[in-house]
């Protein structure tokens, strides 16, 4: 444990590393309670259904972490892959500007192109998110190899 990690953060940090284990815990052990609780069928029916619905939420929660979590993992990625390719992508800039000012038209023009393209990229960046991956591998599923679908 760091000086700066307080146990709350680590109590927090392990709840969330083993979070559909502790659920799907917590609604088994509730079931084998009410399985041998002494209590007549009408009211073990109603105890069963609650389970029902109790194993239903569960799973709910246990989606909704699971989507939460591909979700900041994909930011942390944009967050990074942003960072890298504009580092490259002002090298590559600064380059073609240096060439581009004691340049011909045509080199001029090659500037451009590069300064667009890199703000395409940009845009394409920000832009980042589940539904633009959904999108993307909707458009492109034939040509996908079949470990990417």
């Amino acid at each position: 444990m760091n000086r700066g990690t307080s146990w709350r953060d680590v109590l927090l940090a392990w709840l969330a590393e083993y979070f559909e284990l502790l659920l799907t815990v917590a609604g088994v052990l509730v079931a084998i309670l009410i399985v041998f609780a002494d209590l007549d069928p009408g009211e073990q029916g109603r105890l069963l259904t609650f389970i029902v619905w109790l194993q239903g939420f569960i799973l709910w929660a246990v989606h909704r972490h699971a989507v939460l979590g591909r979700r900041a993992l994909i930011r942390k990625m944009r967050v990074m892959l942003q960072d890298r390719v504009n580092n490259q992508l002002t090298i590559m800039l600064g380059a073609a500007e240096s060439r581009g000012r004691d340049g011909n038209a045509h080199e001029r023009a090659d500037l451009e192109s590069a300064v667009t393209a890199a703000r395409s990229v940009a845009t394409e960046l920000e832009n980042l998110s589940l539904d633009s991956l959904h999108r993307w591998e909707h458009r492109y599923r034939r040509l996908l190899p079949r470990l990417l679908r």
